[in-house]
């Protein structure tokens, strides 16, 4: 069997390149290690699928490849994302820039994607394994295991194989292996967006809770990551830890209040309602569950009584809500993170996506060294670099003829 491009991986990244290969007439593969495509996607955005977002800056990457991963986003931008996907019937709802399906359901862009692929007739050989990838001449050609035919020869190849995030979606890391049997460099890959651990014991007062907050990461002393608002700092503390340093995170959950505005509401809130308890009297400023963790690292009793707040107490707990510090000592690994940082470093890559020693390889979504905020970020990467990727080999198909 032989093909124009057989794109390895059949989440977001690798559904994208293989519509764009098929519809430029190119005979086209999925290898799909699971027995089913698109099945990360129906967990992005909390079942939602936050497929991309109006909001799109190299700040909102937060590896080193910014740069790298906007050239190939402003290729294929959002509002082409939005257009591709009006044209298989799928319209967007926006809530502050985070673009939705209007129908707030995962399974719809899954599904949306899944039939156009059918609708193009292409192959997907599922519950496969590529072993190998080697050169023979001017082709490629590639040890299955699991597939009624053993081999099989392509002019090209797009990896889109994922990372090691969430890997009962498939994304088991299984894509690095084969990477590095083709001398291809990989930047040792960690969990991303996922949760940090602290041993300050009074936090489990407070599980559960979100609120709008400032948070800075140091590593070794110095800050080496700041956010506010829906934090994400967490890959940054990960890198650092795996690089032997101590790591703190220092935190104010009243950053859009001013300290002194701040101890004035405090100090309104307990006398007007000195009947209640602390954690009852800020409940209008704080979740209980927050005052209550926040109560007892200062030594004092959520549950007691407002009327026993004095100034002093006041101050204490102003000062503390501006300036908790915890010490991160370790994070929740892939099985809990929704992106990995590292993969396949982008020196290895030209411009197009290709590898630079590889001619015909080609590389789409999270197994590139490319990691973005969440809301959006990292799916628009997916359809841009898929996108980027299959013209690349539409290209590079022509140039061999």
């Amino acid at each position: 069997m032989s093909f124009d491009c057989v794109v390895i991986g059949g989440g977001a990244a690798g559904m994208m390149a293989a519509i764009q290969c098929k519809e430029n007439n190119m005979q086209t593969v999925i290898i799909e290690h699971t027995a089913k495509l698109g099945t990360k996607i129906l967990k992005t955005g909390n079942g939602k699928c936050n497929f991309s977002n109006t909001f799109m800056t190299k700040e909102m990457y937060q590896n080193n490849n910014a740069d790298y991963a906007m050239e190939i986003i402003n290729r294929f931008n959002v509002d082409d994302t939005i257009h591709f996907f009006e044209d298989l019937s799928v319209y967007k709802k926006e809530r502050n820039g985070y673009l939705y399906p209007r129908s707030e359901m995962a399974a719809s862009v899954a599904l949306a994607l899944t039939g156009k692929i059918q609708a193009l007739d292409i192959p997907v050989f599922f519950e496969t394994s590529v072993k190998r990838i080697d050169r023979a001449g001017s082709e490629y050609v590639l040890q299955l295991e699991g597939a009624k035919t053993n081999t099989i020869k392509t002019k090209t190849v797009i990896l889109a194989c994922g990372s090691a995030a969430s890997p009962s979606s498939g994304s088991d890391g299984s894509g690095y292996k084969l990477v590095k049997k083709l001398g291809i460099k990989v930047v040792k890959p960690l969990p991303a967006l996922t949760a940090l651990e602290s041993d300050k014991k009074n936090m489990k007062l407070a599980t559960g809770v979100r609120a709008y907050g400032n948070v800075k990461i140091m590593a070794a002393g110095r800050v080496v990551a700041e956010d506010t608002g829906e934090i994400q700092v967490s890959r940054f503390a990960v890198r650092a830890m795996e690089e032997g340093q101590r790591v703190e995170a220092l935190v104010d959950v009243a950053a859009d209040i001013k300290e002194d505005d701040l101890l004035s509401m405090l100090k309104c809130a307990v006398n007007t309602r000195k009947h209640q308890s602390v954690s009852e009297s800020l409940s209008g400023l704080f979740n209980k569950k927050l005052v209550m963790m926040i109560c007892k690292d200062i030594g004092i009793e959520g549950n007691s009584s407002a009327s026993d707040i004095d100034d002093d107490i006041c101050h204490k707990l102003v000062r503390h809500m501006k300036s908790l510090r915890y010490h991160i000592t370790g994070y929740k690994g892939n099985d809990y993170a929704q992106v990995c940082q590292g993969g396949v470093n982008v020196s290895e890559l030209n411009d197009n996506l290709e590898s630079v020693n590889n001619p015909g390889i080609f590389f789409a979504g999270e197994l590139v060294d490319i990691d973005g905020k969440c809301g959006g970020y990292n799916l628009q990467w997916a359809w841009s670099s898929g996108v980027v990727a299959a013209k690349s080999v539409f290209d590079y198909c022509n140039r061999q003829e």
